[in-house]
């Protein structure tokens, strides 16, 4: 019982290190827009988005956005 209470703290310290050494860059998140999170993505620049995960579907998933170079990205 005591091994298992120390993998689980382990566990958790680890989790909790890794999310502060990789935060999700909040900044760079716009106003949320249905369309793009129904399909599991973030509205953020196209600047901030690696290529390969931009979602590409038809139509634009984050119209209200889009002429301030705003795209839907998987995070």
């Amino acid at each position: 019982m005591k091994l298992l209470k120390m993998v689980v703290f382990a566990f958790f310290a680890l989790l909790v290190v890794a999310v502060r050494a990789n935060p999700l860059p909040f900044e760079t998140v716009h106003e949320l827009e249905e369309s793009c999170v129904r399909q599991g993505g973030l509205c953020v620049m196209k600047s901030d988005c690696p290529p390969e995960n931009i979602v590409f579907l038809s139509g634009t998933l984050c119209p209200k956005q889009q002429h301030l170079g705003v795209t839907c990205c998987y995070l």
